[in-house]
């Protein structure tokens, strides 16, 4: 038994040097964990979001081309696309690794679009301030 705790001891610690976390069960719904502060929460909301037919995260969505993260404004992009169809986005335009101001130009764009499609504003939380 006490080598056995030792083993699980020595693999607990050459993981943590490996920079391998223990996975948390996250929880809530995507549009939650769209707002999460772990851009990994973001990231895995955004992937779910654009294999659902629900286009209630739209809004949320628009507000992740915003995102401090690069690949959650990548993800976000990849499931706006899927959600809204080629074209739609296309015509809008986005790419993740714009330069800041021409995503905002990109981001201003998505957003008429929602407000006119949607009718509704989107609003963007602290975590995901424009970089």
């Amino acid at each position: 038994m006490r080598r056995e705790m030792g083993k699980i001891g020595l693999l607990v610690f050459l993981a943590g040097l490996l920079g391998c976390e223990a996975s948390t069960p996250v929880t809530g719904t995507i549009a939650q964990r769209l707002q999460a502060e772990d851009p990994d929460v973001r990231i895995q909301a955004a992937v779910e979001a654009g294999n659902t037919s629900d286009k209630d995260v739209i809004p949320l969505l628009v507000d992740r081309l915003s995102d401090t993260d690069r690949d959650v404004r990548f993800y976000a992009g990849q499931a706006l696309e899927r959600l809204v169809g080629s074209d739609v986005y296309k015509e809008l335009g986005w790419v993740s690794y714009d330069p800041p101001e021409r995503r905002e130009k990109s981001v201003m764009r998505w957003r008429r679009w929602v407000r006119k499609h949607h009718g509704q504003t989107t609003t963007q939380p602290a975590t995901t301030e424009p970089s």
